[in-house]
């Protein structure tokens, strides 16, 4: 391992990553933020449609079923609306629950593969990574992927170490009784490995369809190959994970296409396999270097420290001279880490191999980039998965930096990654805050900028530990600084900007009305957000097409009685294809509610003199 610590010596660590569990992931629970549409919104009228008619099977909306997502997370915001009621809080649940679990079992492994230093760090940095925080705030499903796919990689090499110890205990001791009986209890063992990483799997197809499954097994199946370990029984061990994982996924997949005969073939063939090849999908289309600068940007600020890991590992292969290690032994184990193995250079010390993690982990992050880059369907959450590899890799460099086994060079890297972040990082919140007045025109009051202001100098604290080479506080100063800045974003910030994209101040206005339009065109928007916020009455009387998104410009034939919803920002745009003037409506927070035969003849006339 890494440290040789006692276990005290980790428990700052652990109080650290308590205090940034409980600011990311308990503290928005308090906020009142409304729900954003269009995702959120929808999957929570989703969930709560669920639990009001009971049905629990097939996920559907207005009571047409919905098919894009499979049912996992599904169940847990039902299960969450029907425990704790109808609310934001009840909402956000069970996403911010996932991704609490994605920092522990980050941390999980990075301590099952180097100890308790390293598991504990990167559990911090994935803590507070820009993207797996911003995410977990509006939960995508992806957010429940992103356990499931570590510990199932866990699981893989944790068996592929368990069987390669057992084999050398084997040829050790072949005639101890005692030793066979070990050797019979690890085999046990063995075969519920299998079964353990069937069931993850299982529940990644029920979270995200095949995704899941192909980020482990390019993760684990890179690393199979980069280091020669393909074997039968590995190749067994798959296929039994994978047979058991059709079997617990299988059940609900084939409830709903009796149900729903053709979603099979539109779910696996359409959206899975023409999503990856072909760009006929809604996400289509993006550049192949999509997920690059997503990577960049949301693994700030630890990404950056990837550089320090690498140089560290050619330090440690060419036997450069490290902190309190001898020439001759510098030279035994150069002789140890063989050459042609490129992954090698980033081993650890000969105690530990192998198998060494770092092919798979460097797998796990290069290779399933490659694979997502490849696929024409591209998303920012698609890649969420990939981020606690980062911060395991950003990690190893900073608990040799605290452990005191960082070699010279990468140490200079380090701090000095650490002085360039101090100096730039000031300057990003005043920033963030800047481009949102300047996109979604909202302006900030000078309290807001002023604690603004006041929680990115916090950036500048750690530069106080550097000369005395403090390097716990300088970690603890660091992080906490990552925290108070996002307390003063979801505070003061997001609050404002998540009602421009919430339906929350519309169903207000039906619900002081009491009633509903026989139909309602929502022009520019899919709210999902509105069927959510209508008190029961209301819901209960909803019924299939009332509400409907429309195109500016293009409004269908329209009846007494309809109303049209347009938002505040689009009717500078609506102005263009209708004479407006005088043209009376009703106030809804930033919605304008129009009259839909007035203002269909309105865009006659336009279109007319036109």
């Amino acid at each position: 391992m890494i440290s040789n610590d006692t276990p005290n010596d980790h428990r700052w660590l652990l109080v650290l990553l308590a205090v940034l569990a409980a600011v990311v992931f308990v503290y928005p629970l308090l906020l009142d933020i409304p729900l954003l549409d269009p995702d959120e919104g929808l999957h929570a009228s989703i969930a709560q449609e669920m639990v009001e008619r009971g049905r629990w099977i097939i996920p559907s909306f207005l009571g047409e079923p919905f098919l894009d997502k499979p049912i996992l997370y599904f169940w847990a915001e039902a299960l969450s609306l029907r425990i704790f009621g109808f609310s934001e809080a009840a909402v956000r649940l069970p996403g911010l629950m996932f991704g609490l679990l994605g920092v522990l079992t980050t941390a999980i492994v990075g301590w099952r593969m180097f100890g308790r230093t390293v598991g504990l760090v990167a559990g911090i940095f994935y803590a507070t990574m820009i993207l797996p925080v911003a995410l977990a705030q509006a939960a995508a499903h992806d957010v429940a992927l992103v356990p499931l796919v570590n510990l199932a990689v866990l699981l893989f090499w944790e068996a592929d170490r368990e069987r390669r110890e057992e084999r050398e205990e084997r040829r050790e001791e072949r005639t101890n009784s005692l030793t066979q009986s070990l050797f019979s209890l690890l085999s046990s063992l063995f075969s519920c490995y299998p079964l353990a990483i069937g069931v993850l799997l299982g529940l990644a197809v029920l979270t995200k369809g095949l995704v899941g499954v192909a980020l482990v097994g390019t993760a684990y199946g890179g690393y199979l190959l980069l280091t020669r370990r393909l074997t039968v029984a590995v190749c067994v061990r798959g296929a039994a994970a994978l047979g058991i994982a059709a079997a617990v996924a299988s059940m609900w997949y084939i409830a709903v296409e009796l149900h729903n005969p053709g979603y099979l073939y539109y779910y696996f063939v359409e959206r899975h396999l023409l999503g990856f090849a072909t760009d006929t999908q809604t996400h289509g289309g993006e550049p192949w270097w999509y997920y690059l600068p997503i990577l960049l940007v949301g693994g700030l600020p630890w990404i950056g420290y990837l550089p320090v890991t690498v140089r560290d590992g050619f330090a440690r292969w060419r036997g450069d001279e490290e902190r309190g290690e001898k020439r001759e032994e510098r030279g035994e184990r150069r002789k140890r880490i063989p050459l042609p193995n490129l992954f090698s250079l980033f081993s650890l010390p000969s105690s530990l191999l192998p198998p060494s993690p770092f092919p798979l982990l460097w797998s796990w992050l290069i290779g399933c980039t490659l694979l997502l880059s490849l696929a024409n369907s591209k998303m920012v959450t698609y890649i969420w998965p990939v981020f606690p590899a980062v911060a395991i890799l950003a990690a190893i460099g900073w608990a040799r930096l605290i452990d005191g086994t960082l070699t010279d060079g990468a140490r200079h890297m380090l701090l000095l990654t650490v002085v360039l972040s101090c100096i730039a990082g000031p300057a990003v919140l005043p920033v963030v805050l800047l481009v949102v007045q300047g996109e979604l025109d909202i302006r900030f009051s000078w309290p807001v900028w002023l604690a603004a202001c006041a929680a990115a100098a916090t950036a500048m604290v750690p530069l106080l530990f550097i000369v005395t080479g403090r390097w716990r506080a300088m970690l603890t100063a660091a992080t906490l600084s990552t925290a108070v800045q996002f307390v003063v974003v979801m505070t003061f910030v997001l609050p404002p900007v998540a009602a421009g994209f919430s339906a929350r101040d519309l169903a207000g206005y039906f619900n002081r009305t009491g009633t509903l339009p026989p139909k309602l065109l929502i022009a520019e928007e899919r709210i999902g957000s509105l069927v959510f916020y209508l008190d029961d009455d209301l819901r209960a009387g909803l019924y299939k097409d009332q509400f409907q998104q429309v195109h500016l410009g293009e409004f269908p034939s329209v009846e007494p009685g309809t109303v049209v919803v347009v938002p505040e920002q689009h009717v500078d745009w609506l102005a263009r294809y209708a004479n407006l003037n005088n043209l009376a409506y009703e106030s809804a927070g930033r919605y304008r509610l129009y009259d839909a035969m007035e203002l269909s003849q309105r865009l006659s006339k336009t279109a007319t003199g036109r």
